[in-house]
């Protein structure tokens, strides 16, 4: 779709409810960053009651092997084995002096009674726009195809060659995106508490429909802008040219 019809269509569509004169109309484009980030889940489940056992024997007696402990608990060794192996690995146990100890974090998660397992490093990509500072959805590649795509960059647009992101921002994205992926189950289970890194992977120009209405009835003036990404009406890009302009907008017209 070209973007000079899609402007007329809401030309149409907004003079059409009668609410004002146009009194302005543009095309111009805000960039939006595509950054890939890495982060490691962590699963948490309740803790099982062979695992509670083993880290309440350890805490309270000395053990130098799995059979030690077998004959205590009453256990076939080697699902002992298995599984002082497995905390040793998620460091929940080490050894000091030929004898297993329970570390800080084996404790902890013994007091809650909840395990958690680190998952493998997994990565996803997000779109980001510093002059929203927010997130967004949509898709990149139907943005691309337009065919009169304006040169004109938004007036008040940030640059920013390096983003500098919060992973407070970060986190609460990647959980939503989580949830819609995984079951419901699993996704309760999930949980990310760190990113591993941020690359910055292209910039991509979002073309976006200015249109300025004048209330003859009010004398005000509001911005209509339509952003093409989000394939709606934005309301932070119409908030920002009404606090910026409005002053102008008075004068001018």
């Amino acid at each position: 779709m070209e973007l000079q019809l899609l402007q007329q269509k809401l030309l149409e569509q907004l003079e059409g409810k009668k609410t004002g004169t146009i009194v302005q109309k543009d095309i111009w484009c805000f960039p939006i960053h595509t950054i890939n980030v890495s982060y490691k889940p962590v699963l948490r489940t309740k803790m099982d009651i062979l695992m509670k056992m083993l880290l309440i024997s350890l805490q309270k007696a000395k053990f130098k092997n799995s059979e030690q402990i077998s004959e205590i608990l009453l256990v076939e060794e080697l699902f002992v084995q298995d599984l002082l192996s497995k905390m040793q690995k998620t460091g929940l146990i080490t050894k000091v002096e030929d004898y297993y100890q329970l570390t800080e974090k084996g404790l902890k998660q013994l007091t809650n009674g909840v395990y958690e397992e680190d998952q493998d490093t997994t990565s996803v990509e997000l779109l980001y726009s510093p002059t929203h500072q927010s997130f967004f959805s949509g898709d990149i590649e139907e943005i691309l195809d337009f065919e009169d795509f304006p040169e004109k960059i938004y007036r008040y647009s940030s640059h920013e060659e390096e983003l500098s992101i919060d992973n407070d921002m970060i986190l609460p994205k990647i959980r939503e995106m989580q949830n819609n992926y995984e079951d419901e189950q699993q996704a309760d289970q999930l949980f990310i508490t760190s990113i591993d890194a941020i690359e910055n992977v292209q910039i991509n120009d979002i073309p976006c429909l200015e249109f300025i209405i004048l209330d003859k009835e009010k004398r005000s003036f509001h911005a209509r802008v339509w952003n093409t990404l989000l394939d709606s009406w934005d309301t932070t890009l119409e908030y920002q040219l009404q606090e910026k302009e409005q002053s102008m907008w008075q004068e001018k017209y």
